[in-house]
């Protein structure tokens, strides 16, 4: 058996790979479509932001998803991830703020 990660942080790269894996959406359903949301996003001029803003929000939603899972939920996920910790970082108010579970 694979030795257990010490510490996964799911950053934007991860929730993209676990959103492309139909045994996660089936897992968490709330993956589902996120790749379309995140990934369609066409980059705009840099002035404004805003394409860049709603790739930003769509993935902060599924975090925010993760976080609210039930314990049982969550243990899961770290088993699917073979991992000890799961750390989610978060844009809040300006803020980056960290979740480990």
């Amino acid at each position: 058996m694979a030795e257990l990660n010490k510490l996964l942080i799911l950053e934007e790269a991860v929730i993209l790979n676990l959103a492309g894996n139909p045994n996660f959406v089936q897992e968490f359903p709330f993956l589902n479509g996120v790749i379309n949301s995140a990934a369609a996003t066409k980059p705009g001029c840099g002035r404004c932001g805003r394409p860049a803003a709603k790739r930003i929000n769509a993935l902060n939603s599924v975090k925010q998803s993760f976080l609210t899972m039930s314990p049982e939920k969550k243990q899961r996920l770290k088993q699917l991830l073979n991992s000890e910790k799961v750390r989610v970082r978060l844009l809040s108010g300006g803020k980056v703020l960290e979740y480990t579970f």
